[in-house]
């Protein structure tokens, strides 16, 4: 038996939560926020690949973003400064050094390269690049505080693989789980079920894609605490609606947005004046989060 119990877990979140999100509250559509979160996934693979990172590192950071928007609505937090902020965090507790001012010219190039605009790199000397650094500070501040500085990430692929070794699956299904695992933090699958539960859900979906019987006397996923059939369907459902998407684009569902006309600002989306105040209590506490660089 598997055991899959961590020491904190209160980042997960029940069916009827996913449901009804903070965003879907401020009348963010169901499909909106699916791709929208898909696409600040999509922005963090991307910019870990410029940034030459582990897969460790992608898969913390795509989780940490997914956890967020459980908690904020994207009408409060712009994904574009949301993905800066978990790249960063993603850094830290994976042991990764990078500076910030790389993570934004990578998050800001992976963007442009995703909506097919010129490269334009971010100088350092300029008032933009401050305060963009500056918001994602503040932003790293806010998602700790939210996640009650509880971020620990534990990705499914080691599950996957011990799995495969116990039930002495096939190396080509046991392949295609671990690449269907990297799939999972694309959507909000990694705040719904724990890592265990959605390893066997990915290889339920990779038996399933290449013909092969797994077995049944006892019936295989049990070997698992926590799992039954209906979650293997969920998990293998919510893979196959990820890549059914046709088109990823970004959409600035941010308050600010709204009113443009007020003042020019950039696309980062950011809303900052809160971020700061929020932020501000938590500096003198929190300076190796967001204080070195």
């Amino acid at each position: 038996m598997i055991h899959t119990d961590a020491a904190v877990d209160n980042f997960y979140i029940t069916a009827r939560e996913a449901k009804d999100t903070p965003s879907r509250a401020h009348g963010v559509g169901e499909e909106t926020e699916f791709v929208q979160r898909i696409y600040g996934a999509s922005l963090i693979r991307a910019s870990c690949v410029l940034l030459r990172l582990s897969l460790s590192v992608v898969v913390t950071a795509q989780t940490l973003l997914q956890r967020f928007y459980t908690k904020k609505s994207l009408r409060d937090y712009d994904v574009k400064l949301v993905v800066v902020a978990a790249i960063a965090l993603a850094c830290k507790l994976e042991g990764t050094d990078r500076k910030l001012r790389n993570v934004l010219n990578a998050s800001r190039r992976a963007a442009q390269r995703h909506e097919g605009r010129p490269r334009s790199m971010l100088a350092i000397n300029t008032a933009e690049f401050q305060e963009l650094k500056s918001d994602a500070k503040n932003m790293e501040l806010v998602m700790l505080r939210e996640f009650g500085f509880f971020v620990h990430v534990l990705p499914p692929h080691p599950f996957a693989y011990t799995l495969g070794a116990q039930l002495e699956l096939d190396k080509e299904l046991v392949k295609r789980a671990w690449a269907l695992c990297n799939d999972t933090s694309m959507t909000a699958l990694c705040v719904r079920f724990k890592p265990a539960v959605i390893a066997c859900g990915c290889i339920y979906l990779a038996a399933r894609e290449l013909g092969v019987a797994l077995p049944t006397q006892p019936s295989w996923y049990r070997i698992v605490e926590g799992t039954s059939k209906r979650n293997l369907e969920v998990i293998a459902e919510t893979i196959l609606a990820f890549h059914a998407v046709d088109k990823i684009e970004y959409t600035d569902l941010s308050h600010r947005a709204r009113s443009r006309g007020e003042g020019k600002r950039t696309d980062r989306g950011r809303h900052a004046s809160r971020d700061r105040q929020d932020s501000k209590r938590q500096r003198d506490s929190s300076r190796d989060y967001g204080g070195r660089r």
